[in-house]
């Protein structure tokens, strides 16, 4: 079982090497490396730069904005003063009810009492500081609005419109774009960890540029992996394309020696809007916050057949009744119909406006939906402040195991861990007495060849680890199954790492990475008996049949 039973201070200090280094004066120059540009991304960077860091800040992306952190709809976790229900106390008692008790108690602790504090640090802040100042909804008196979301015991939840991830994303990368001390790579794509000798320490990474030029880049104090989760590792997923969501975090801490954990509590959101042919989109966790029923083919109510919470219940349990009842009846839908379409196209406008542009009314029709492999709640073991098994190489965000989710994620949850996370470890980072002198040398990948029959050889071997995940480690599992995907995905990596040797470019760094983080949840999973949360196993004559989408 990968989740650990003891604590994460214990394991780092019995994996940690000892080896000695040549450390840094207390003049020289002090850098840092962070990979991905997120809420937690950009909020390590803030925090490092203010701390005096230079921050170099990679995006395999085009733009700063190309992250996962973009797209959440629901919002972010903040304190409402004016819920009697809502604490410090509470928010913790409901994190570890989702996540069904295999939570870190002292994680979840820090998330509930430093995450309104960030908020207020990172989102809230007023003036021309090195922060950001983002635009939630208020009502007319200029009072934060509060709304509720699943699993959550009191309306502690703030937002912009339903794409709270857009304004929180706009406005904290723009204020790395302005800070002095962070530099911002794009379109570039880091293929490996930059290790000392003995590979006990990061000293940086080794990359690909827009133009695929191989490259090598050192940090005195580290790498953050920041680079997200591995939803896009599945068939059917909620996340973006491209290298947000194909596990490169798990899968460079992996082919580092670094410890992961919890992998195989991979999230499925329960309502991800289906049409055929189409890209899955979300269908926010706030539209049965709002009132939104679930009904099977036959128009019948049935998400309290399930839980008596009914809609509202841990994400986990709504996506395996959703799962079950769609292979049962051929379909579920999400109905708000009773709302009316203005007020459902104004609480939630972009989910509105994309119905719209395929003839649908969110006020009028029933949406289809399927679930869909969504949120991370294991990846990178880091302790509470942020460091992992490997000196110098830290992890936060959907990338890091922080312990906070444990089985299952909390809605809204997301945003909060890595900005609580990202300000922790741009501070420790900064404080870490760093390390220099190491001489290294520069990545030398093979990146010349012709890349037509490449490319397509890859994009195969992507969709073969999507179905052999989806199929095999997916919503619901038996042990045949898992043992099965093992095998397949330890072939799939042996053919991604011969792609990329004979050509390194963008499409065999994202299947190499795809396959060694498929690899690495299928291990997780198989290994772990407990059936308990996301990670769902039966046996091989109760599994339902897989969903026809």
């Amino acid at each position: 079982m990968h989740h650990l039973n003891r604590p994460l201070s214990q394991f780092l200090r019995a994996t940690l090497p000892t080896t000695s280094h040549r450390f840094l004066s207390s003049s020289s120059p002090k850098s840092l490396i962070v990979i991905g540009t997120g809420v937690a991304g950009s909020s390590t960077a803030l925090k490092a730069a203010e701390e005096g860091l230079d921050v170099t800040l990679i995006s395999a992306g085009e733009a700063i904005t190309d992250c996962n952190s973009y797209w959440a709809q629901g919002g972010i976790i903040y304190r409402n003063p004016s819920d009697p229900n809502d604490s410090v106390s509470s928010l913790s008692s409901d994190i570890k009810t989702a996540g069904v008790h295999l939570n870190d108690s002292a994680a979840v602790l820090k998330l509930a009492t430093e995450g309104p504090s960030k908020v207020e640090e990172f989102l809230l802040q007023e003036g021309d500081g090195p922060y950001a100042n983002v635009p939630f909804d208020r009502d007319e008196d200029g009072n934060l609005k509060f709304c509720l979301e699943a699993s959550h015991s009191a309306t502690r939840i703030i937002h912009w419109q339903d794409w709270t991830g857009k304004a929180i994303t706009d406005s904290i990368t723009s204020a790395a774009l302005r800070h002095p001390k962070i530099t911002f790579l794009q379109s570039t794509v880091v293929v490996d960890l930059l290790l000392d000798p003995s590979r006990s320490v990061c000293l940086g990474v080794h990359y690909l540029t827009q133009a695929n030029v191989p490259k090598t880049l050192t940090s005195t104090q580290g790498v953050v992996l920041a680079g997200g989760g591995l939803g896009g590792i599945y068939q059917h997923s909620t996340n973006p394309l491209g290298f947000n969501a194909l596990g490169s975090s798990v899968s460079l801490a992996s082919r580092a020696g670094a410890a992961t954990s919890d992998l195989e509590y991979v999230q499925f959101h329960p309502t991800a809007l289906y049409i055929p042919n189409e890209p899955r989109f979300l269908l926010s966790e706030a539209l049965r916050g709002e009132g939104a029923v679930l009904r099977d083919a036959n128009g019948r109510a049935f998400a309290k057949d399930f839980h008596p919470l009914g809609e509202l219940a841990p994400r986990d349990v709504v996506a395996r009744a959703v799962y079950e009842t769609t292979s049962k009846t051929g379909g579920a839908f999400l109905d708000i119909t009773h709302r009316g379409s203005e007020w459902a196209s104004n609480r939630f406008p972009s989910i509105s406006g994309y119905l719209k542009e395929r003839g649908m009314d969110i006020g009028k029709d029933l949406m289809p939906t399927v679930p869909a492999a969504h949120y991370t709640c294991g990846g990178v073991s880091t302790d509470l402040e942020g460091r992992t098994s490997v000196r110098n190489l830290y992890a936060a965000g959907e990338a890091a195991r922080t312990g906070v989710h444990g089985g299952n994620r909390l809605a809204s949850t997301s945003l909060l861990e890595g900005l609580v996370w990202g300000s922790t470890v741009g501070e420790v980072a900064a404080m870490a007495e760093g390390v220099g002198g190491e001489e290294v040398g520069e990545w030398n990948g093979n990146t010349e060849g012709d890349t037509g029959g490449v490319v397509k050889e890859s994009e195969r071997l992507l969709e073969r680890v999507r179905k052999t995940m989806w199929d095999k480690v997916g919503i619901v599992r038996t042990e045949g199954g898992m043992r099965s995907g093992v095998d397949d995905m330890e072939g799939m990596v042996k053919e991604a790492e011969r792609l990329f040797e004979g050509l390194a470019c963008r499409e065999t760094a994202m299947v190499r990475d795809a396959a060694t983080a498929g690899l690495e949840v299928a291990k997780a999973a198989r290994e772990n008996k407990e059936s308990k949360g996301t990670h769902c196993v039966v046996k091989e004559d109760e599994a339902v049949g897989a969903v026809a989408v």
